[in-house]
């Protein structure tokens, strides 16, 4: 991988090299590191589920809270 900074106003480029990490990593750390991986997926499902829990929890709460309120309402116009 190459890193190329560019810095505003100037026509100079400074490149830094990087070794990729996992080429010629031990199995364990390459396993681990899919293990992380597939971990934070799975983190991000749940907390996207969660909130998308929430967010129909709260409309059923604003929904039954409208409905009993106009049943309220209702009973008292009568």
């Amino acid at each position: 991988m190459m890193l190329v900074l560019l810095f505003a106003g100037s026509t100079d480029t400074v490149s830094h090299a990087y070794a990729d990490p996992l080429v010629n990593a031990p199995t364990t750390f390459q396993h681990r590191v899919m293990q992380m991986t597939s971990l934070e997926a799975e983190t991000k499902r749940w907390e996207r589920n969660m909130a998308i829990a929430a967010a129909a929890a709260a409309r059923l709460k604003r929904k039954t809270t409208a409905s009993t309120t106009a049943t309220t309402a209702a009973k008292d116009s009568s």
